[in-house]
């Protein structure tokens, strides 16, 4: 089923590898609500649910098909920041905070760049990390699977990168944006944050840089873990080996939906 690259045993083998109609009545004859109104489809006071900014797409349904119009740069995340009431919106008394509520999607790339996607798993002892290629039209390319040394999360994260550039340059991949849900790990990568140098994170991210750099174009940006279903699925995969490298035709079921969902613009919540 799968192709293997090689064995992944230990830290000494590192350096080998339309809007709807409003609705009629005396309360809602104006564009404006009245003060405390919530919009009952997104949450957020200041608009009917009939002006719902969801509501420009129409394709959206429960299952949020589609929101490309609502993607921001890099993680394609729509926040309503603003506090929310009560479902009941009946008595000042009953109004509370609540937190805000997040939409994220699985944003493609621009044509020419592939996407990688990378996630670490470490549960029960156990760490492993996966990733996904997917090209401009959402398109899977391969995906890989390998079982790890480490139980440090941040570590295992970067170890998942790292992996992902290495496979990256043997299949000729020239601009690369890598996406991964561990904002510690993209910060420091990026240069946002501090390393420790002379530890095994340190050492990953020495070889990551150079990498890089190898690539005429890359960027590396933070993903909520909504949006980064495809990489977790593939993290926690049991192919029965401990690194491989696999394509499409032997993708499970439930990868290729999930592949599918992003690709369409499934919106994902978050709260």
């Amino acid at each position: 089923m799968a192709a293997v690259l090689h064995n992944f045993n230990s830290f000494k083998d590192f350096h080998s590898i339309p809007v709807t109609k409003p609705t009629t009545g005396r309360w809602r004859s104006s564009r404006i609500p009245p003060e405390g109104y919530i919009c009952h489809r997104c949450h957020v006071s200041g608009h009917y649910i009939q002006h719902c900014p969801v509501n420009v797409d129409p394709e959206i349904d429960t299952r949020g098909s589609k929101a490309s119009e609502f993607s921001l740069k890099n993680s394609g995340v729509l926040c309503g920041s603003t506090p929310t009431l009560c479902s009941c919106n009946s008595k000042v008394d009953c109004v509370y905070p609540l937190p805000p509520i997040k939409w994220c999607i699985w944003t493609k790339p621009e044509i020419g760049w592939i996407k990688l996607n990378t996630d670490g798993s470490v549960k029960d002892g156990n760490s492993s990390i996966g990733g996904l290629f997917r090209d401009y039209k959402g398109e899977p390319l391969c995906a890989f699977f390998a079982k790890t040394p480490y139980e440090n999360t941040f570590v295992v994260e970067l170890t998942a990168i790292w992996r992902g550039l290495h496979l990256a340059l043997s299949l000729g991949i020239r601009a690369i944006w890598i996406e991964s849900d561990s904002l510690s790990a993209v910060k420091t990568i990026n240069g946002d944050q501090p390393g420790r140098p002379k530890t095994t994170s340190g050492c990953y991210l020495t070889e990551i840089r150079e990498l890089l750099a190898n690539f005429e174009s890359y960027r590396v940006t933070h993903s909520w873990r909504e949006a980064n279903k495809a990489a977790d699925y593939v993290s926690r995969i049991d192919v029965g080996l401990e690194d491989a490298v696999f394509w499409p035709p032997d993708f499970p079921v439930m990868l290729h939906d999930i592949i599918m969902d992003d690709a369409q613009g499934r919106v994902y919540f978050r709260q």
